[in-house]
């Protein structure tokens, strides 16, 4: 898997070559090469001890719905830990020392379940709530000064690009981690070792993790922002009182409670009801990461040219109609989620890279560190609050189920709806914000129809062929 995951970097260095060129200096050329080796290794991690597999162990260990949503949701309560990062790290190479140290910390916590593994699910369900929000904790004070260190060594009229290749480095390393992890999960389970499967699982991630904090030593801290006036209280808060950043924090909010709502019961539906194995979860992620690949460089290019809160619009709105279609799939009727995971796919791309340049766009960069602090405390309260009561709500509709249209309904379904209309909502309210400058929504949509249709009433425009001047002449 580690080879495989070098393969992966590799991918992305040569990718990251060939847009940027010779118009970076050598020095952020190398830094961005090494910014996508360790998203690769990090997201690895990150897949290893959430989603599907989180959820299956905490199934392996009797989680019941609240306990299910309250895991899902320990990542986004613990980022108000970020309103301490700006008073715990300075932007300079000791302070990005310090942050390396604190993020490889949370990650090597979760080495300490294997043991766990062979306890009775009385015991250890606990100790996996504990390490979640002990992990989520180290991870989220960190995580700011961790973005504004890999954000310095970007160029601004490259973010877009530079994070449309990260989020392809991403979805590679998902890609191959999702696989195997998933092929060793069924065979352990196949032969009744759950356990051993799980201990694999986490040892893998802390692997990923150790080659990860490797690589995050060599990135340097680019900052020569003087951090001293961010330490103190009036600082902190002035997002708040950001007129300009302060819709962002409103739209963000509302997005997240609306994604809180269905989030941690997709992966449950999937293995419970839906009967899936973790193989097809795991093609299912793979599909939406193939497709993330395929679209993250466009979606980048289109965030530079027109900004990124029309394309976060557009996003939304297609990702708002996603939780409805999950209300169709059967154990015996699963077709339907081949399209839906393309489309799904696509629009989340877009989005991510979206969501992620706005509230760096809009934070000044003599205090970004805080901003995205509150930004992501905000946020992240937002969907655990959500998340927390639609867990609440899932245990009390357990075992409910009735028929609708033909349809057999349960709590799952309920949640899937009314997420989808807070979506909706929230969408409508990030359409509404807007800058005076920034290119509307419409003309974007016009202008990516035009795109897709001349590339398919030209035909060979859809497979274009290189030619040289003397060529061009020759024909003439």
């Amino acid at each position: 898997m580690l080879r495989l995951l070098q393969i992966v970097s590799f991918i992305a260095e040569r990718k990251n070559e060939n847009y940027t060129g010779d118009s970076m200096p050598p020095q952020t050329h190398s830094n961005i090469k090494l910014l996508l080796k360790e998203s690769a290794y990090s997201n690895s991690f990150v897949i290893l001890t959430g989603g599907a597999f989180l959820t299956g162990m905490a199934l392996h260990f009797g989680a019941n719905d609240f306990e299910l949503g309250l895991l899902a949701s320990a990542p986004f309560l613990m980022q108000g830990a970020q309103l301490l990062s700006p008073f715990l790290f300075k932007p300079d190479e000791a302070g990005k020392n310090r942050v390396v140290t604190t993020i490889a910390s949370s990650r090597f916590l979760w080495i300490l379940l294997v043991p766990l593994l062979l306890l009775s699910a009385s015991i250890s369900l606990p100790f996996l709530i504990i390490t979640t929000f002990a992990s989520g904790f180290l991870a989220m004070v960190s995580a700011p000064a961790w973005l504004t260190t890999i954000v310095d060594i970007v160029p601004e009229d490259q973010l877009g690009k530079t994070f449309g290749r990260r989020n392809a480095a991403i979805a590679l390393s998902t890609l191959l981690v999702t696989t195997i992890g998933s092929l060793v999960l069924d065979w352990t389970r196949g032969h009744d070792m759950g356990a051993l499967g799980f201990s694999i699982i986490l040892i893998g991630a802390a692997i990923a993790s150790l080659f990860a904090t490797r690589v995050m030593k060599k990135i340097p801290s680019v900052s020569t922002v003087d951090d001293d006036d961010r330490m103190n209280l009036s600082n902190i808060i002035a997002p708040l009182r950001d007129a300009r950043f302060r819709p962002i924090l409103i739209v963000f909010s509302a997005w997240n409670a609306a994604i809180g709502i269905s989030a941690a019961f997709f992966a449950p539906h999937m293995l419970v009801n839906l009967k899936m194995s973790f193989f097809q979860i795991g093609m299912y992620s793979c599909v939406a990461a193939v497709i993330g690949i395929l679209s993250s460089y466009i979606w980048g290019k289109l965030v530079d040219r027109f900004g990124s809160r029309p394309i976060l619009t557009l996003c939304a709105f297609g990702i708002a109609l996603i939780p409805i279609v999950w209300v169709f799939p059967t154990a015996n009727f699963r077709w339907i989620l081949i399209p839906e995971v393309i489309y799904s796919g696509l629009f989340w791309s877009g989005f991510n890279i979206a969501a992620f340049t706005l509230p760096i766009d809009r934070s000044p960069k003599n205090n970004r560190t805080a901003y995205l602090a509150i930004f992501a405390t905000v946020t992240g309260a937002a969907f655990f609050v959500a998340s927390l009561v639609a867990g609440y709500a899932a245990e009390a509709m357990a075992g409910m189920s009735f028929v609708w249209g033909g349809l057999t309904i349960i709590n799952y379904h309920i949640l899937f709806v009314a997420s989808a209309f807070a979506r909706l909502i929230a969408a409508a309210v990030m359409s509404a914000i807007r800058q005076p400058d920034e290119t509307r929504l419409p003309i974007i949509v016009q202008f990516i129809g035009y795109a897709v249709l001349k590339r398919m009433s030209i035909g060979r425009q859809l497979l274009p062929v290189r030619t040289n001047s003397k060529e061009k002449s020759d024909r003439v």
